[in-house]
């Protein structure tokens, strides 16, 4: 009788122990589901944050190519009235040689 009370008495601290990890077991999931979702939201946001940036830059390249026409179209009519100053600087030396 003494064994089946031992025995018994062994089966429910083993069962009390085991219910102890699972409890254990379940916090420690819970946890983990919870950093998984904050780094999931963190990563959710820096996604975002990189496709605003990636907007901006090609907002930008776009701002710096009209730029880079502009500064063409300027730079033929700076040379194109250095070309014009020339030839009055050349007309007005030779007319001054007469």
């Amino acid at each position: 009788m003494k064994k089946r009370v031992n025995k018994k008495s062994m089966l429910k601290e083993a069962i009390a122990d085991i219910d102890k990890e699972l409890n254990t077991l379940a916090s420690e999931k819970s946890s983990l589901q919870k950093q998984i979702s904050s780094i999931n939201s963190s990563m959710a946001n820096a996604e975002q944050s990189e496709k605003q940036l990636k907007e901006k830059i090609a907002k930008l390249m776009e701002k710096e190519e009209k730029l880079s026409e502009k500064k063409r179209g300027v730079q033929a009519k700076v040379d194109s009235l250095s070309e014009k100053l020339g030839k009055v600087k050349k007309i007005k030396y030779e007319m001054g040689e007469i």
